[in-house]
């Protein structure tokens, strides 16, 4: 078993295709296909992005595929969180993601208002 086995068997858990992945984690689905084949090596940066659009932890996803238990902050995921798929969220991801560190900081204080106020 390699990794990307357990990312196929996550993906499929969340009944999502290749497409939606690749789409989550800022790749082409191409090479989603090939990491889930084994064929491609998963540089960190990569192995993050499938991470946590699969809602985990890549030490959750390793300890997967060693048959262990997976770590405690990986098990505290919201099971009532559902991923948006409208047209307006998917365009609201793909900007945020090529914003800086310190300006998705901004972003996320700046919806908490607005949320808190709406």
């Amino acid at each position: 078993m390699h990794i990307g086995q357990v990312i196929r068997s996550l993906r499929e858990q969340k009944g999502w295709s290749q497409e939606m992945l690749a789409l989550e984690a800022g790749m082409g689905t191409s090479h989603v296909s090939r990491i889930e084949r084994g064929e491609r090596r998963l540089p960190t940066v990569r192995l993050d992005a499938l991470a946590s659009a699969l809602g985990t932890t890549p030490a959750a996803m390793y300890a997967e595929l060693e048959g262990l238990p997976p770590p405690l902050a990986a098990t505290q995921q919201d099971d009532n969180q559902k991923v948006d798929f409208t047209d307006e969220a998917i365009e609201l991801r793909k900007t945020f993601r090529r914003l800086s560190m310190s300006n998705r900081r901004l972003v996320v204080d700046f919806a908490h208002m607005l949320a808190k106020q709406g």
